[in-house]
């Protein structure tokens, strides 16, 4: 669940940019007009799958496109938006704008439908009323040769051998996020070198923003690799 001023925030590598996220689920409000119509849109659209009544899955260049066509007027107006007038003025139009410029290798987009009446997105943070909007990372990719030089991509990948984590010759495996740090942390508190600590903290750091949703995460190990 995050707030306009969290999304901007939760990225990795590259400055105000998400290059791990690659499926997210956002929530859409039935009792907000903005939010049915774009629902409305999204199950009659044949581009679109149905997993359930509530839950639909969009390729995210679609959804992009949707909301250029649908809802132009919103965006035209993005840049005036504010944060001391956010909770008046943002829609969910206004925040989807920031997944998309935000999460850079974003493939598909899973929208639920929140039918709660008594669902409400005005929050007070910092003494300030904001607008939270519900984005959780499902599923990213995390490449160790775009995080690492050649001689630490070496030496971790050692270390997730000897972790336990990937077998050779195996140069790709998927986790859940959760599984993946639970490993690290025991495999660093047996063996606490100054070197293994800076580089599975480094590998910690950059994906611990992700644990309270805890997605499936694809290691890559070998640039040579399609992936």
């Amino acid at each position: 669940m995050l707030t306009c001023k969290e999304l901007k925030h939760k990225s990795m590598f590259i400055a105000n940019k998400d290059t791990f996220s690659e499926v997210v689920d956002v929530m859409l409000y039935r009792y907000n007009s903005v939010d049915l119509k774009l629902w409305g849109i999204l199950s009659r659209d044949s581009d679109v799958k149905k997993i359930t009544e509530e839950v639909l899955l969009v390729p995210a260049n679609h959804l992009k496109l949707i909301l250029n066509n649908y809802f132009q007027h919103d965006l035209n107006r993005i840049e005036s938006i504010t944060v001391e007038n956010v909770h008046k003025e943002a829609t969910s139009v206004y925040f989807l704008d920031q997944v998309f410029k935000s999460i850079v290798n974003l493939s598909w987009v899973k929208v639920t439908l929140n039918k709660n009446a008594g669902y409400n997105r005005l929050i007070q943070v910092d003494e300030m009323k904001t607008i939270k909007f519900n984005v959780k990372t499902l599923r990213g990719t995390y490449r160790l040769f775009d995080r690492f030089n050649q001689h630490e991509l070496g030496y971790v990948n050692r270390i997730l051998h000897r972790a336990g984590l990937l077998k050779n010759p195996t140069t790709f495996k998927v986790f859940k996020l959760a599984e993946l740090l639970n490993q690290l942390d025991m495999y660093l508190s047996e063996n606490n070198t100054s070197e293994n600590f800076n580089l599975i903290n480094m590998l910690i750091q950059d994906l611990e923003r992700y644990e309270s949703d805890n997605p499936e995460i694809l290691i890559v190990t070998d640039r040579d690799l399609d992936i």
